[in-house]
């Protein structure tokens, strides 16, 4: 009795894996059109909104240059300066949540105790996944 359920089991199993070849979808145009319009849309999205740390904002370019200069001897996390007048500010570090952030400026507020976090937008490519 077993043997033939098995068997039995066997060969429905075989005839319902050829059944699964022949599967076709057929999409609405309306969808295809309204996934294109997406795709569209979402390409031209470059940046997303992300924390940094601020490691020192000046009016004096000298500074914060040497300020990048030493901020890079001691910590691995990418750098880059604005100008937003009248300050320089020196940002490090591409962050997608607050607490990742935050945990990166405790340990720069250690060399430089006047940093601190800024929303930013940032481009796709500065997330090492």
């Amino acid at each position: 009795m077993m043997k033939s359920l098995i068997i039995v089991f066997a060969v429905f199993l075989a005839l319902n894996l050829n059944g699964q070849n022949s599967i076709q979808v057929q999409e609405d145009p309306r969808i295809t059109s309204l996934m294109d319009q997406y795709l569209r849309n979402n390409r031209t999205i470059t940046q997303i909104s992300g924390w940094r740390v601020t490691v020192i904002s000046t009016t004096d370019r000298r500074v914060m240059e040497k300020t990048k200069a030493e901020f890079q001897n001691n910590f691995n996390l990418s750098t880059r300066w604005e100008y937003k007048e009248p300050y320089y500010q020196l940002k490090a570090g591409a962050f997608l949540n607050r607490a990742d952030a935050t945990a990166a400026l405790e340990s720069v507020k250690k060399k430089f105790s006047t940093a601190f976090i800024s929303l930013d937008k940032i481009p796709y490519e500065e997330f090492k996944y």
